[in-house]
Parts: structure tokens; sequence; C-alpha cells
């Protein structure tokens, strides 16, 4: 096999290669021959790579290449053909409304799939509610063998009697860099043109393993598809199943906002926000002319309700009187905190009365109309309600059986008692679900979670009973009503707690109500009607809701509510809260008596939070909370992430004005643990080889595949993580979790307090992300474990202290026998963790307090301060600056971290904020595409020749100088006539084109480059420092900016890097004020690289360009 280039037939290319070939790859002479014999469809393919990579130098586009079926490749891609053309597979694309011939591209490393849909690009993800996640298994395992690494998307064209993909993908699965120019083709086909095939896979080759890609590695995965598909079917139906339930369960704060948009629209004849408006409550004023004939200068609302939150608690009888609401009320644009910015008055009140908002309401019975809403629910979805809380019941106990089968006796020794569950115990509860196999490995069908079964005989199932109120959804198993008793509480973790007789579970119950935090997560498993002090007949008809037909003798006769009994229990007033009377007791179907009980919480509830107005009198209000998305997140924990942001932002309770998040740290943590806690549900119940140990469900994972580092990879400028302390040379530094720390030797040895048994301890333990092992010792307390390896050079287990929290990037190791804090450390490589840098004597900001059992309920911080609290309980120095200018409803994604830098030979910390916000569908627009220049050879778009006049460039290429464009800086420095400035600016913009182009020689990837590095990529920034997460008041203004271009040419890729900087400025009365305290950085990055698919763009611009804004005090 022998072919030649012709350099006459494409443009003049550099002859230098960035890596060359060594002269014994570049001879020509043929390798000794081989016992192996080579078979003959591996030739083929070699020849046809070869020829491809002629096409792409000569021609810049190497076409596509015929598989052949027999080769490597081509078995991997007969393989991958096969899952495409599963009757499982082909059903869900149908159902998507893929067309026949639709070419997909899957990317192996992040799990998603993007394709034409009816004309639009539509991606799907693993955790959306699609289904992809539950058909994708196989497909995404195969497509890691034949595309390994983080290259983008896989594309395969599927003809009758072929299988074609592009030479990149050949290149990539065979380990050879597909060739940029001339000399690069020449050298590689001189060294491949007299071989029989591709030259081995190095053994040391970790994205290439030869196992990966062995026969035996093939069959293996034809025999778990197999399985996979025979179950998949009916995990895809359950899940449509839950989306549908979660998707059309009425959302009381979504309607109210709908409510308070029309009167808004009707009075006004203006479409207006309704969550921009406020009905502030003042207590006097001062006459003026506005809507009210008030203002309220100096003076803040002792009220501050959003308007649909104003209209959920109706107008009380005081408001009824004439004049009295709009003499004490105002519907203004901004809620509390104005008295000192200009108050309230003309310039942010609606030209509108509260009292006319008033009178209007009153002709929409909005309770009414809930409950309508509610019955049409019920009547619709009952049955399939049944079988969400029914699935999520099996698949929790058969988790938690399985974890605690996993822990080694020492792990056992250390956990709480009511957290050693038991086999005993697993059978107990399973019994409520007789119809399903008590194999906890045997997959399940839907119509087994659909059906109907009475308890069995032998365990008794009651409705938790405190001093006769009864929970909605907490279930009590027992044999007999004195001994062994196991609890049921939906969406606590665990979410099955076992004790060895009543008197425990009694004590238990007593030890919740005395923490503020568990006695609210234990509260909000009863009706808010029985929390309050109520007359005795609505609790007797809430719990006939519960057990229908029982018979309530004497039952609920307590003046006091749930809320005030458990403070007197608290205070040891009360004994024996757990009431064994038979009224709580099922004998029915159990999760017909939950969903019975659910429909009526619904109601009862939002008879409490939503007063009709023919009512003239007002209960008293507990909550402001949207009761529907809360009762189906306690009930069906599965609803979290199928119901989305709509249902879960009604999760709230408001107090001038303030929204406080009840449930996980961050919005990061919810969204993906819920997605994990989905995909682990439908594993547990639905797959034939669940038998693992789940991974914790709540260990936050990267948002995209880290990849595998190449150690002939390009170094590249990676964007800045969280802060990380650095020398002491006055500037802060940084490193990124997940790589090399420098080796910093320690005064104090580490190995004498690594933990004893610390490997058997953690063998079953859930591991995060970031290598934190978590296990709950004997007390209940959690205790927390990491690998790091000491001066012995040996990697040990070691204890941290438990204030660091998922995503934390430091942690502190402890002595395991008194808990004294020892060393600053934080995440390094595979999980292992090493010594932070520049540790010596420096207090540390632990941010979070410790998570409550047996729920994680967990409320929003009243400050952002408040997330830098030093050892001794002070707050960090400058935290309090970040509260001037951000709220804290907005921190839910935050980022919380320090900084050092060194005053006066000082090392001082500074606290640090950040968050990542990322649309996942960047395009360029009309005004930013390459267009014909007159400057250099190529296209460029018009705004980034604008922007390389204005602001510094930095290009970055492996193995050459760095090339930097300051044009502004080069004009400071010159004294140039006023008439000659524009001429020389020309000149210096094309001495900076043409020093770009000698550094990026490919025209196509110039002209993708400067598509995105210019001033208008930044602009998504200025959206995310906009009220309401930046304070009122305040607006952003664009600071300066610099761009980083470093182009890989080895593997023609390149990242782009914006970093801006942002100021905050305040408008009073027209005068701007500068915020000098406050740093604000923005960091964009976008990634490019060459494409040679024959249907697509040259140079792909991947659609995630995140934008990192990080704040800190200056």
């Amino acid at each position: 096999m022998s072919l030649s280039l012709n350099p006459t037939s494409s443009p003049s290319l550099p002859s230098a290669v960035p890596h060359p070939i060594s002269n014994t790859q570049a001879q020509v002479t043929p390798p000794p021959p081989t016992a192996k014999t080579v078979h003959p469809d591996e030739t083929a393919l070699l020849k046809a790579y070869l020829e491809a990579a002629q096409r792409k130098v000569l021609h810049g586009n190497a076409g596509l290449i015929t598989v052949p079926p027999q080769s490597t490749l081509g078995q991997w891609l007969g393989l991958y053909r096969t899952h495409l053309e599963n009757a499982v597979v082909q059903g869900w694309l149908r159902e998507q409304h893929f067309a026949p011939d639709t070419l997909l591209s899957i990317n192996p490393s992040t799990g998603t799939l993007s394709a034409e849909v009816e004309g639009k690009t539509k991606t799907f993800h693993l955790s959306d509610t699609s289904g992809w996640g539950q058909i994708s298994g196989p497909l995404l395992d195969a497509a890691k063998v034949i595309a390994p690494g983080n290259n983008g998307d896989l594309r395969v064209r599927l003809g009758k009697d072929s299988i074609q993909v592009s030479a990149k993908v050949v290149a990539n699965f065979e380990g050879v860099p597909l060739p940029q120019t001339l000399s690069q083709a020449r050298a590689q086909i001189r060294h491949l043109e007299h071989k029989d095939t591709f030259d081995p896979i190095p053994a040391d080759d970790r994205l290439r393993p030869a196992s990966s890609r062995s026969a035996q590695a093939l069959q293996e995965q034809q025999h778990n598809a197999a399985k996979y598909y025979s179950t998949a079917p009916q995990a895809l139906a359950y899940k449509r199943l839950a989306v549908d339930v979660a998707n059309n369960l009425p959302n009381t704060r979504a309607e109210a906002k709908k409510w308070a948009d029309d009167l808004l629209l009707k009075l006004t004849g203006k479409p207006i926000d309704s969550d921009t408006v406020y009905l502030n409550r003042f207590k006097g004023g001062e006459s003026a002319d506005t809507a009210t004939g008030w203002e309220h200068t100096f003076q803040e609302p002792w009220s501050s309700l959003r308007l649909p939150d104003a209209l959920l608690k109706n107008f009380s009888e005081h408001d009824w009187v004439p004049g009295n609401l709009d003499l004490e009320a105002g519907l203004y644009t901004q809620p509390a905190g104005q008295s000192d910015k200009g108050g309230y008055g003309k310039h942010n009140q609606i030209d509108l009365k509260p009292s006319q908002v008033m009178h209007e309401s009153w002709k929409t019975d909005f309770q009414t109309q809930m409950t309508q809403k509610f019955d049409r629910f019920w009547n619709a979805h009952t049955d399939n309600y049944h079988t969400v809380i029914k699935g999520e019941f099996v698949s929790q106990a058969r988790e938690q059986l399985k974890k605690a089968q996993a822990c080694s006796p020492a792990e056992r020794a250390l956990q709480a008692s009511e957290h050693q569950f038991t086999r005993g115990d697993y059978s107990l509860v399973m019994a409520t679900a007789n119809n399903i196999p008590l194999d906890e490995n045997t997959p399940l069908s839907l119509e087994q979670l659909k059906a109907k079964a009475p308890v069995s005989s032998a365990p008794q199932v009651h409705a938790l009973d405190i001093h006769g109120f009864t929970s909605s959804d907490i279930l009590r198993f027992s044999s007999d009503d004195t001994g062994r008793q196991v609890l049921y509480i939906p969406g606590a973790k665990p979410a099955f707690l076992r004790f060895d007789s009543l008197d425990k579970l009694n004590q238990w119950v007593i030890d919740q109500t005395k923490d503020p935090k568990k006695s609210q997560s234990l509260l909000a498993h009863f009706s808010l009607a029985d929390r309050q002090n109520r007359k005795p007949d609505l609790l007797i008809q809430l719990a006939i809701g519960f057990v229908p037909g029982a018979s309530f003798t004497g039952i609920g006769d307590k003046q006091d509510g749930l809320d005030a009994l458990f403070k007197k229990m608290a205070a040891g007033e009360l004994k024996n809260p757990v009431n064994t009377s038979s009224h709580s007791k099922i004998e029915g179907d159990v999760f017909s008596t939950l969903t019975t009980a659910a429909k009526q919480r619904m109601t009862s509830d939002t008879d409490v939070v939503v007063k009709s107005n023919s009512e003239v009198t007002r209960d008293t209000w507990l909550n402001d909370i949207t009761v529907a998305a809360g009762l189906l997140a306690k009930l069906a924990p599965i609803a979290a992430p199928v119901a989305g942001a709509a249902a879960l932002a009604g999760l709230t309770e408001l107090g001038l004005g303030l929204e406080q998040t009840t449930s996980g740290d961050t919005e990061a943590e919810r969204d993906n643990g819920a997605s994990k806690a989905l995909d682990g549900l439908l594993n547990t119940l639905f797959s034939a080889g669940a038998s693992e140990v789940p991974e914790d469900p709540f260990a936050l994972p990267p948002e995209k595949e880290l990849p595998v580092v190449d150690p002939l990879a390009q170094p590249q400028i990676n964007e800045l993580e969280e802060p990380t302390p650095g020398p002491s040379s006055g500037t802060p530094t940084v490193n990124e979790a997940g790589a090399p720390l420098p080796k910093s030797q320690t005064l104090l040895p580490m190995a004498p307090y690594a933990v004893s048994e610390g490997e058997q301890l953690i063998k079953s333990a859930p591991r995060d992300a970031l290598g934190v092992y978590r296990i709950t010792d004997s007390q209940g307390a959690l205790r927390q474990f990491v690998r790091f390896t000491d001066e012995t050079g040996a990697s040990k287990v070691f204890e941290i202290s438990g204030r660091y929290r998922t995503g934390d990037v430091f942690a502190k190791i402890i002595n395991p026998d008194n808990g004294a804090g020892l060393m600053v450390i934080t995440p390094g490589r595979d999980g292992e963790w090493a010594r932070a840098p520049g540790n010596g004597g420096v207090k540390w900001p632990w941010q979070r307090s410790e998570f409550p059992t047996p729920s994680n309920d967990l409320k929003t911080s009243a400050q952002v301060s408040d997330n830098f609290i030093e050892l001794d309980g002070t707050k960090m120095k400058g935290a309090d600056i970040l509260d001037k200018y951000f709220n804290v409803e907005e921190q839910a994604n935050y980022k919380y971290g320090v900084s050092f830098k060194e005053e006066n030979g000082v090392l001082e910390n500074r606290p640090v904020f950040s968050w990542t916000t990322d649309s996942g569908d960047f395009t360029v627009s009309e005004s930013e595409t390459a267009s014909p220049s007159e400057y250099g050879t190529s296209n460029y778009s018009p705004q980034f020749i604008k922007d390389i006049n204005r602001d510094p460039y930095t290009i970055r290429s492996a193995d050459l100088e760095n090339v930097e464009i300051d044009i502004p800086q080069q004009i400071a420095g010159m004294t140039i006539p006023d008439d000659l400035e524009q001429q020389i600016r020309n000149g210096l913009i094309g001495d900076g084109i043409n020093a770009f182009e000698r550094t990026v020689p490919d025209p196509d990837m110039r002209a993708a480059i400067s598509e995105v590095a210019h001033q208008g990529s930044s602009a998504p920034a200025w959206f995310e420092l906009q009220p309401p997460r930046v304070k009122d008041g305040y607006i952003s203004s664009v600071g300066d900016r610099q761009y980083v271009i470093d182009y890989n040419p080895l593997k023609n890729e390149t990242e782009v890097t914006i970093t801006t900087q942002w100021r905050l400025k305040s408008e009073v009365r027209g005068e701007s004020t500068l915020a000098k305290d406050v740093n604000i950085t923005a960091t964009r990055t976008f990634n490019l690289r060459a494409s040679n698919e024959i249907d697509g763009p040259p140079v792909i611009i991947d659609k995630s360009a995140p934008i990192r804004i990080e704040v800190s005090p200056t």
C-alpha cells in the first residue's frame, strides 16, 4: 500500500510540525513481520483512513470513512447499531418525533443526545423527563469505547449495508492524531503506509485500555444490553407516570400569580409581573401627590409581601373599613430596605390603590377555584399517585437494606441504633406491599406497583399518632404495640428508622422536639390545621380523612395544636407522645390510605393557606407555602426531579419580602441530588442486576465528565475555581480541584492520626465526587473521612471536621480521639486529598451549620455574610460588605470560599463567593458572524476587529512565544498628531491580525475565534448582576476586559477565556455613586474544535459557554 501527496494541489501550508515524528518512525523501510495475523478488514480500515487524511490536508475535507465490519472498530460500531435499532430505543425515538433518517449526535462524556427534531435542534440529558436516561445506557457504554475521552459528539451514518464515521473518529479510536498540515500528513503516511494495521495502543493509554475493547468486553456489553433492554420499558413507563403526576399537580402559588397578573392587567391596562409588585404596610406617613395620597420617606414597612402572596392572605376585616387600607399600605416596585434610599413615594409606587385591588379580588373566589383544580387532579390521577408513592416506598426499603447488608461490623457499630436496619425490619415493612417479591434484587413490573393489596396479618401498620394528632404520611410498623417499632418517613434519609421498643420511639420523638430544626422537620408531616390551636370537630374530620370509617370518640379533644404540644414535650411537661390506640390502624391497602390522606390534607391545608372572601374572621397563619408542591415532595420524593422549578418555587416562607428556601444547601445540590435519587429509584425497582450498594444520591457529581489527563496534552489555562491558600505574595491564588498540588512539607507528622481500621470503615460507605466518605456513628453523628498520603508516602484514611459540606474545596483533618483540628487540606487527583499550601496558623471560615436528622430540611442564611464565620464565631473581616450589595434569597447556587493576600507582612483572608451560569444553547448571532475583512487573509467578525482595537488580547500556542496585542497601551506610549491617529491605529490592528494568523494558521479556526472573542460575549453577565440578586438601587456597569486565546495545534482546538471586571453603582435622585469596596469578576469560557463532518461547519463552537462570577470585598 503506497500513497503520495501532491503539494501543488493545495494552498501553501507550513512545513514545520509542532511535534515532529522521530527518525525511527519516519523510516520508509517496512517493519519486521510479526507472528500475529492481521485481519484484512484492519488493513482496509488503515488504507481508508490514510486516504481520508490526504483529502483533509489537500482539500480541507476528509469526508466519511466506510468502516469494514470485521475490524475492531467495525465490530463496536455494529454493536452501537444494534443498540440504536433495538425496539425500545426505536420506540422512544418515535415518541420524541425523530424522523427515521435523523443523524444523531451522542456525547459519550456528558451523556447528551442532540439531533434535529421537527426543524429544531433539540438536546436530551440523562436527568431530564424525556426518558433518555432510561434507554441510553448501552448506547453510551458502546460510544465511550468508540470515541474515548472528551472529544465532543459522536455521529455515525448508518447505511443499508454500511457504517460511516469521520476520520477524526477513526483517529481517536486508534490513538493517532488527525494531521492538520501537509507536513504532518506526510510524516503520518510515511510511518503507516507500509503497515498492515495501525500501531498497537500503548499499554499505558488510560483512554483506550485493551480490556475495554477486547472481544470479551464486546460480549459482556451485548449480554448486559440484553438484560438492560428487558427491563427498560418498565422503568420508562414508571417515569412517564411520575412525570404526569407531577406536571398536573396544581401549584397554589403559581395560580395565585396568574390571578394577580390578571388583576393588574385589568386595573392598569398594562402587563405587569405581579412578583415585582409589593404590598407594603406602614404605621403612618406624610401626605403627598401619590396614588394613595401618602408617602413614607424615611420609614420601613412593617410588612412587605409580593402581591400574589398578599392575595393568598386575603385582606383582613380591618382593611374593609373605607380608607384604612390606602392609609396604611401601598403598592410599590420595591420591598423593605428603601428607607435610606429615597423611601417609598411616587418614584416607586404603582399608580393603583390597594383598595382597588382588594375590591376587584373579591370578584374571584380563589379558594373555590383551587378546590376545583384539586378535585380534577384527584379524579384523573388518584391511581397514578398511588403507584408513584408505592414505588418510592419499595425503592427506599430495598436501597436501605442493601446499604445495611454492605456494612461491616465496624461500620455498623458506629451507626445510630435507629439506623441499623435489618432484614427482619425489611420483611416487616414489606408486608404492606405483599404482592411485591421479597427478594430485593428481583426486577418489578409496573403492574405490580399499580396493584392494591391489604396488609398481611402479621405486622400492624398505623399512621403515626402523636397525642391524638395523626400524621398525613408517616407510617408506624410493629409486631405488637410495645415491641420493635419501625417508622417510614417519606423524604427523610434514611427513610426507615427502627426502634427496639415503644419506649425508645417515644424518647426519639421527644428528642426531636428539643431541636428546632428537627422539630420543624417532624411537624411538616402533619396538617397545618393540626398544628394550630383548633376546635375538636375539625381535628376529627382530618383524622377521618386518613382512616375512613373508623371510630374517633374522644379523639382530638385538645385545644392545643401540635406546635404547642411540641413545646410542652421539649420542656418535659408531656410524656409518652406516641398513641397506640386502634383508631389509626390501617388494614386495607396502605398506599390507597396514604393517597386518601394526601387528598384530605391538600384540601384542609388549602383552607388554612387560602381564605375565602366569604369569611369575616381570620385564623392564625402558620406558613405561606405552596401546599400542593410541599405535600407531593413529602409524600413522594420522586416528584422533586420531575416537578421542576415551578413546583419547588412555592416552597417558601415569606416575611418582610424575604424568601427562605426550605430544602437543600444549593440549587445545584437540589437538582443534582433529586435527579440522582430518581435514577437510583428506577434502577432499584426495575434493573435485573441492581444488587450493588447505591452511590450516595446526594453527593454532587461534576456538571461534565472530567477528561482523562493525556500525558502529551498541551498545557492550557483553566477557568479559576474556588480560591485556595497560596504564597504570601500579595496576590490571591487558586487551585482547581483535581489539579496536581505542590508538595509541601509539614512540621506535624500526620501518620499517627490516621484512623485505625479506616479501610474497613469506608469499605461500603458512599463517596461523593471529591472523595469524601460519610457514615453515621452509634450516637447518630455524621462522620466524614478522606484519603490522604502522609509523610511516609502511604495513602491512609483520615477523619475530617464535621463542618465540611459537599462541594467545599477545603477541609480540616482532625485528631480522631479528641476532634482537634490538625491540617487544612484540599481535593487532589482520583479522590485523594492533599495539604493546602500556606495553611500555617490561619483560622478557617466554615460557613454552614450541621445537617439535622432525620431529614435535611435547612433554611437559608439570613445574610450572605452568615456563610463566612471564623472558628471563634465572629464573621470574617469584609463579609458584611457583601450584604450591602447582594440579597440572600438568590444565593441558591452560590459557592463560598476564601482567598489570601499579604498586607503589611500579615496574611489576611478575604471572603469570596461565586456562582456559575450556562444556558447551554450558545449560538453566534448574525452581527457576530465572520465575514470578509480589510485585515488579514481570512474572514473575521466585525465585533472582533472593533475590540482588538480597544481591549488587550493574549494568544498562546505550544512551542511559540505568547502574542500580546494591546493597542490602547501602544497608543498611550506614542505622541501622535490627531490627523494620523486613525491611520496608526489601522496599522497596529493589521500588525495584531498578522501575529494572530502566524500563531493560528487555520483560517476556519481564526474565523470561529473572532465570532466569540469580543465584548458581546461578556454581556450575559450583566443580566446576572441585576435585582433581585443585586439589591435594589444598584446597577451594574462594565469595566476592563481581557481576552486569552489558547490554541492547541496538535488537536486543532481552542479555548477562549474572557475576563471582565464589573462595577456596581447606586443612583439616588439622578446622582451615581460607584461602589469601591467590592470586586466583581466575570469569566466566560468558550471551547472550539475542528470538525470534518460532511454536513457541519468546519469548526464547532460548544453550546456550553459557562460564565463564572466571583465577588469579594476589595
